[in-house]
């Protein structure tokens, strides 16, 4: 496969315009609301007390476990030493960048098509074998090897290049302004709620909405409320349809970011329609043109053969790159921070980075399906940097980590995904404190799922759907 010419690596811009149905106005700055945020008092009081000395940070939570910060809890010395060394090894990778890498994405996305295809033709052919026993093997394997090449789509391929990994190789497609995934959520949006909020604000309470996706209470910041003691539930419901969830999550995020906004109705509308005409486009080709044309050609139960394994691969696909993401940010040791300094620094952000994230063990092949996610701490210190080389520096964060007493968090999979699932249950239950303070607001708390004049256009109706999903449809008329 041909290379193109190679340019110098350079960060890519965080957060991007759509760049396929619609233009985003990005030239107002973005203002983040506290969505769950602890009350005004308290922030006051976090904002007037909070200075350059971190020594005091560190705050044990009631539950005597999950870590709760306010700020660094290193000396700024520290901080700034440990800054430079992260630049050094950063820089020092992404100047060697050449054509190892430009192969490696190439030969990813060329094994995401075959995969792709070689999956769909043994699930149409599964509809046509007489024998029971082999069309159920042709339809495991074939469901199998789409499901490989969706995750490895989303994983190693999407989420990768999306965050500009490969933007230095100048391809007309492998790039974080043209590429778009196999799933229901418009890239743009994505990269609003992703590359821009989640990475720049990480584990900050009421700043990165990524902590329990608006959805599970994973930290004793949020207040409890009785759809808590669901957490579990709600969580595999979240699995299940995680590229849902993540469809959806940047309307959620962003009602409440352009609140202030004289574009708000205009900025939602254009959101609001790139979503549904992806999810259109998407729905099309999964679940309608290629069942249909297979139908066709092949006869009535090829068509049911190809849709039980594209809906069977989609939800394997969930629940895979679910698992990936919580065991990357919500282990039993993954900090939350209460605070955003002002004057953060490089060396502070680097800190956050690392307390926020945990890594999980495993094989080559195991960190390609988990687009290399599961070196979690190497990718949000240095989110550009093309994943393929966190294994190669992952000692040398390690050794960092070690010199300046930080925690590199890490485990084998089923330990990392155990100590979530503990932690969701764990903040399922409110303390005596918790419950208290939730019968004392329970009847002045009765403006947050209100419905707005926009949504009133939906009619009556419309209050017994989900607020996001309000959003969505009132926004895109």
């Amino acid at each position: 496969m041909r290379l193109l010419p190679i340019t110098k690596a350079q960060s890519a811009v965080p957060y991007l315009p759509l760049s396929n149905e619609v233009q985003l106005d990005t030239s107002q700055p973005l203002v983040s609301k506290n969505i769950h945020s602890v009350p005004e008092k308290e922030n006051l009081a976090m904002d007037e007390s909070h200075n350059d000395d971190y020594s005091h940070a560190n705050r044990q939570p009631q539950s005597g476990h999950y870590p709760i910060l306010a700020g660094n809890p290193l000396t700024k010395e520290q901080t700034e030493a440990l800054g430079e060394e992260l630049n050094a090894l950063y820089q020092e990778v992404m100047e060697s960048l050449g054509p190892n890498e430009a192969r490696y994405i190439q030969r990813i996305y060329a094994t995401v098509a075959c995969s792709e295809m070689a999956g769909r033709g043994l699930l149409a052919v599964a509809g046509r074998l007489s024998s029971k026993r082999y069309q159920g093997g042709t339809w495991l394997l074939g469901t199998a090897l789409l499901s490989f090449s969706k995750i490895v789509n989303n994983m190693e391929l999407g989420h990768n290049v999306m965050h500009g990994q490969y933007d230095w190789m100048q391809h007309p497609h492998l790039n974080s302004q043209k590429f778009d995934w196999d799933n229901v959520c418009p890239a743009p949006l994505w990269q609003h709620s992703h590359n821009y909020l989640h990475h720049t604000f990480t584990n900050i309470f009421g700043r990165d909405h990524d902590v329990g996706y608006h959805l599970i209470r994973i930290t004793e910041e949020q207040n409890w409320t009785p759809s808590d003691r669901n957490n579990l539930f709600k969580t595999a419901v979240l699995a299940l349809g995680f590229e849902w969830a993540v469809a959806f999550h940047d309307i959620q995020i962003s009602v409440e970011e352009y609140a202030d906004s004289t574009e708000l109705h205009q900025t939602m509308q254009q959101k609001t329609r790139a979503l549904l005409a992806k999810i259109a486009r998407q729905l099309a080709k999964d679940y309608v043109v290629l069942p249909i044309a297979i139908g066709l050609a092949l006869g009535g139960r090829s068509a049911v053969t190809t849709l039980s394994g594209t809906a069977t691969a989609n939800v394997a696909r969930n629940l895979w790159t679910w698992a990936v993401i919580f065991c990357g940010h919500f282990t039993e040791q993954a900090h939350i921070y209460t605070h955003l300094d002002a004057n953060e620094s490089k060396g502070d952000w680097y800190v956050r980075q690392i307390l926020g994230s945990s890594n999980i063990k495993g094989s080559k092949w195991f960190h390609i399906l988990t687009g290399n996610l599961s070196h979690q701490i190497e990718h949000h210190i240095f989110p550009d940097m093309p994943a393929s080389r966190y294994a190669d520096i992952a000692p040398q964060v390690q050794a960092l980590c070690q010199k300046y007493n930080l925690e590199y968090n890490t485990g084998r999979f089923s330990q990392q995904l155990w100590q979530v699932l503990k932690r969701i249950h764990h903040f399922s239950k409110p303390t005596p404190e918790e419950y208290h303070a939730y019968t004392q607001s329970a009847k002045a708390d009765t403006a947050a799922d209100s419905i707005d004049e926009h949504e009133h256009r939906l009619g009556g109706w419309s209050r017994f759907l989900p607020p996001t999903l309000r959003h969505t449809l009132a926004y895109a008329k």
